[in-house]
């Protein structure tokens, strides 16, 4: 039985190791907020690689812009404020929690679809807690992503914009949903098709948008070109 101090440093150690790759992400270069859109998204050839590592985001970075405001993750922490230096790094958290409402929310559709082949109501239970830990997960990721991209309405990379508002429309109609869990077992089997039905529409949705986190992350949809 691991202890409770083995635990709590085992989790800190996590979000450290987690937290760090991340430290160079850079949402102004990504694309994140209004402005023009031939600033967009990053450029991963070969030609633009060697201009990204000419760049010195300490002193590229203009006065009042997003990155000397500490708003960005450019790794630049010298002279930025406490509150600047928690946003970057409630940012960098965003990766850490993602993969849990993926693979919990799926988890729970496969876990529902297989009680209803072996005539089961039993993994219903199992299902809701899946869903229940996957919307927590969902809640969290979603607000990290807000820190992780500037708290912006509108951006000029569109599959940033996409990948923002899917995600936070994912953790609001989880939640509905973990509510319809709960409710559908004093319902009619009519409400609980609805209910399936729905878990689906979560189910695809969420698979869009890690795909769509991860094409962000990897140069934006050019990186299926064959």
């Amino acid at each position: 039985m691991i202890s409770s101090k083995r635990a709590l440093a085992l989790f800190v150690a996590m979000t450290v190791f987690a937290g760090a790759p991340a430290a160079a992400h850079d949402p102004n270069e990504l694309g994140a907020g209004p402005g023009p859109a031939n600033v967009s998204a990053p450029q991963r050839d070969g030609k633009n690689a060697g201009m990204q590592m000419d760049r010195n985001p300490a002193t590229d970075a203009h006065p009042g812009d997003e990155a000397s405001m500490g708003h960005m993750h450019d790794g630049s922490l010298v002279g930025k404020t406490f509150s600047q230096r928690l946003f970057n790094w409630l940012g960098r958290l965003h990766v850490m929690v993602i993969h849990f409402p993926i693979a919990m929310i799926i988890g729970a559709f496969g876990i529902e679809l297989f009680g209803l082949w072996r005539r089961n109501a039993r993994y219903q239970h199992v299902a809701r807690i899946m869903l229940v830990v996957g919307t927590l997960g969902a809640i969290v990721a979603a607000s990290l992503g807000w820190f992780a991209g500037g708290f912006y309405l509108a951006d000029r990379n569109p599959v940033l914009m996409t990948h923002r508002w899917l995600g936070t429309s994912i953790a609001a109609f989880a939640s509905l949903l973990v509510y319809l869990a709960f409710a559908r077992r004093r319902r009619q089997r009519k409400d609980r098709a609805v209910y399936w039905l729905l878990l689906a529409g979560l189910t695809v949705a969420i698979s869009i948008q890690g795909w769509l986190g991860g094409s962000f992350m990897h140069g934006g949809l050019r990186h299926l070109a064959f």
